[in-house]
């Protein structure tokens, strides 16, 4: 199984040499708050790739087609589906 990383804030915040040696090709990245703001810059970590969409929606970010959008709802399922989740 793979593991949730939660991320809720700009990559800028964080450094991101430090966590392409953390996240894994089979885990799972979920952008919420202001994280969503840098969609394009979190790819590179994680094939899987989602963004909570009353987050994105409430800061009015243009997202493309092929951007993976999710519910509160959907949220708990992709929870549930992990093993473990790490909040950043």
């Amino acid at each position: 199984m793979s593991t949730l990383h939660i991320f809720s804030k700009p990559l800028s915040y964080y450094s991101a040499n430090r966590l392409e040696n953390l996240i894994q090709a089979t885990d799972i990245v979920l952008l919420v708050g202001d994280a969503c703001y840098a969609v394009k810059q979190y790819r590179q970590f994680a094939d899987s790739l989602f963004i909570l969409a009353p987050d994105a929606s409430a800061r009015a970010i243009k997202l493309n087609d092929n951007d993976k959008v999710i519910s509160y709802d959907e949220f708990v399922t992709l929870s549930l589906s992990t093993n473990q989740s790490i909040t950043w």
